[in-house]
């Protein structure tokens, strides 16, 4: 008890900020769908969580996850200032698409999802710095940043102020784009120019893999929603999200654990590491499966968007939250993964997933139902779980207790959702 009282009174103003953070990124979404029409809460999903998040890995390089490997893990703090010159290259990046809008070559949406995607690029960075320093707060807002922006936007039109279409949000997130920018002369201002471009090269020697390794996993974890639009269009994005944002709030039980214990995932033995996830892992499912349960009793009084949708995509909210263990496991294992130095085999195995996975749905475009999509990425998710697994198995790094969890864990899932179908 006294470790428990010691952890709360030293990490009070971490917890109060990640509370009131990442209560508003939880909240912020559901807010939107109330408001925005089906075809625009679709447009805004598909941009924050689907392939904004996947083109966030391509705009990063892999850097974000090179940052503790040579701090944390190699001590090689030589390397510091090249880290300097990665958000010039993301501002570049913001520069380059707002010529391709003005040029007209591409349209609004697509100018949303690319700004919205350097947004994340560069909070993950950011974030992932602050995490490596002990710096847990600061990381908790940077990674809420584009939540929060919104969220304003959301505050104002109560305020009558605006109303909310892609059509108004979309000069708001240029402008924390511009923030961004500033923020990256700003660094490299201060920097030491020795050496600095040698060594933002050998940083991307390394992080090549990791570029290629979180663009996979972003692509599988984020899948849901990018195949939904495929298969389905924005408006059943528009579902998707809602569901996935409403199961997601055990992820906010993860992100206090991740934040707080970043380190420890670089320096813990995997053993432990092993007992612990099991232990979180039961717990997180079964949370998922209590929210499931519970959620139609309470949302019911205070949801329009709950009410007119429930009925049809039981189903979808069903896969979706008990997705939720294996997206938090799948974030977990790919620190591991870096640590170990698997990525490149893990690449491998993952690009294979991926292709088979693709071959499945275009045969099955045109006669897959929308709850067998949810439970078939739901599948991919799990397979992508093992395949991190056995990775490590193959470097001699042994995890026995949490794969067994997520197995058990698929078990009960797809005997609920075939009884229920």
């Amino acid at each position: 008890m006294e470790i428990v009282w010691g952890f709360l009174k030293k990490r009070f103003g971490f917890l109060l900020t990640f509370t009131i953070c990442k209560g508003l990124v939880f909240i912020t979404p559901l807010l939107f769908a109330e408001v925005l029409g089906s075809e625009d809460f679709g447009v805004l999903e598909y941009a924050l969580a689907g392939m904004g998040f996947v083109l966030n890995a391509l705009f990063n390089l892999g850097v974000p996850g090179a940052y503790p490997y040579f701090m944390l893990k190699r001590k090689e703090t030589s390397l510091k200032n090249g880290f300097c010159l990665h958000p010039v290259w993301l501002a570049t990046i913001f520069i380059f698409q707002t010529i391709l809008f003005y040029l007209d070559i591409i349209d609004q949406k697509a100018y949303l999802t690319l700004n919205i995607a350097f947004i994340i690029s560069n909070q993950l960075f950011y974030s992932t710095k602050l995490k490596s320093h002990d710096n847990p707060i600061f990381a908790v807002l940077i990674d809420s940043g584009v939540y929060l922006v919104l969220f304003l936007a959301y505050t104002f039109s109560l305020m009558q102020l605006i109303s909310l279409s892609i059509s108004t949000i979309s000069p708001i997130i240029i402008g924390y784009c511009l923030f961004y920018c500033l923020r990256s002369a700003w660094d490299y201002y201060r920097s030491e120019k020795r050496e600095i471009f040698s060594n933002y090269l050998k940083i991307l020697g390394y992080s090549k893999n990791l570029l290629i390794a979180s663009f996979l996993i972003f692509l599988i974890t984020s899948s849901g929603r990018i195949v939904t639009e495929w298969v389905f269009g924005f408006e059943k994005v528009g579902v998707y999200g809602y569901y996935f944002r409403l199961a997601a709030v055990v992820v906010m039980i993860h992100q206090v654990v991740n934040i707080a214990f970043f380190k420890k995932m670089y320096t813990v033995n995997p053993g432990i590491l092993d007992k612990y996830f099991a232990i979180f892992f039961t717990a997180i499912y079964l949370l998922s499966l209590l929210f499931f349960w519970v959620s139609p009793f309470v949302l019911g009084d205070f949801s329009k968007y709950f009410v007119e949708t429930y009925e049809d995509n039981r189903m979808i909210y069903l896969m979706v939250s008990c997705q939720m263990v294996l997206w938090i496991a799948s974030a977990l294992n790919s620190n591991i993964v870096d640590r170990e130095n698997a990525v490149s085999a893990n690449n491998y195995r993952f690009l294979m997933l991926i292709g088979v996975s693709f071959g499945i749905l275009v045969l099955t475009k045109n006669l897959i139902t929308f709850p067998m999509l949810a439970y078939f990425v739901y599948f991919v998710i799990l397979i992508s779980c093992f395949i991190q697994y056995y990775s490590l198995f193959k470097k001699g790094v042994r995890f026995y207790r949490s794969p067994l969890v997520l197995g058990l864990s698929a078990i009960v899932t797809s005997t609920i959702f075939f009884i229920n179908l």
